[in-house]
């Protein structure tokens, strides 16, 4: 088995919210061979709660497509499951799978001469309905010492995360469309701004983000310095906006 930090893609197809949807997540690892990636990097909310059917359909469709995968962690993820094997085998790309690599929040790569960071996470709007340790756990969010570390780690390239740093307009969220509670609002504007701290210093030129269920491309434009940053659509939506290409 091939390392992450090995491989060597020369496109790569970065996938929105599949939230352990099996059906949806063989449909976007053979678009992605459509069109022409060699690995498929998550934003986050992959695979919930890490079914082994799930993660056997994404392997066998992966082997069959030639691909390899990486995911940054969604808020909607087993974090029990991921802690586990973080205390295992630490702040690298782990192997879940032969094919499927989970990226810790802060861990860093390079692949042709650019430089990536991941820092997946994000607050969940909806939590007074979810259920903690089943289906809401309190590591969803990225911790100010965990940001504190990736400003540590200086400038990369590209971020992928799963939130969106605040300064992005999302117009799909203004004015609390669904009537979420006005305290999970401001809870998820307080992760954005943290977001946004690390995004300050490590001023990528790219970020890809989900979590807002909405494709949108938009610039943030800080007068130092400039990020594209595109989000993804969840597995609700076409394959198309759900998924895009990127060549390094």
């Amino acid at each position: 088995m091939t390392a992450w930090e090995d491989l060597a893609p020369t496109r790569l197809a970065i996938a929105g919210d599949w939230h352990g949807n099996q059906f949806h997540a063989v449909r976007a690892i053979e678009y992605a061979a459509e069109q022409g990636a060699d690995v498929i990097v998550h934003v986050g909310d992959f695979a919930y709660d890490f079914k082994p059917k799930f993660m056997a359909a994404v392997q066998r469709a992966l082997e069959d497509a030639g691909l390899v995968l990486g995911f940054v962690p969604g808020n909607h993820e087993n974090w029990t499951y991921l802690d586990t094997r973080e205390q295992e085998h630490g702040c690298t790309a782990i192997p879940l799978r032969p094919n499927i690599f989970y990226l810790p929040r802060c861990y860093r790569w390079t692949w042709g001469g650019v430089s990536f960071l991941a820092l997946g996470g994000a607050h969940s709007v909806d939590r007074p309905w979810r259920v903690p340790g089943k289906s809401w756990w309190r590591r969803e969010t990225i911790t100010q010492a965990e940001a504190d570390r990736a400003i540590a780690g200086g400038a990369a390239d590209v971020m992928i995360c799963h939130d969106v740093p605040s300064g992005v307009r999302i117009p799909c969220i203004e004015s609390n469309p669904l009537g979420f509670p006005q305290a999970e609002i401001y809870a998820a504007d307080v992760h954005r701004a943290r977001l946004r701290e690390v995004v300050d210093v490590v001023q990528p030129r790219r970020l890809f983000a989900g979590h807002y269920h909405c494709r949108l491309t938009a610039e943030l434009d800080c007068g130092s310095y400039r990020t594209q940053v595109d989000i993804l659509a969840d597995d609700s939506a076409p394959l198309a906006d759900n998924t895009t290409l990127v060549d390094i």
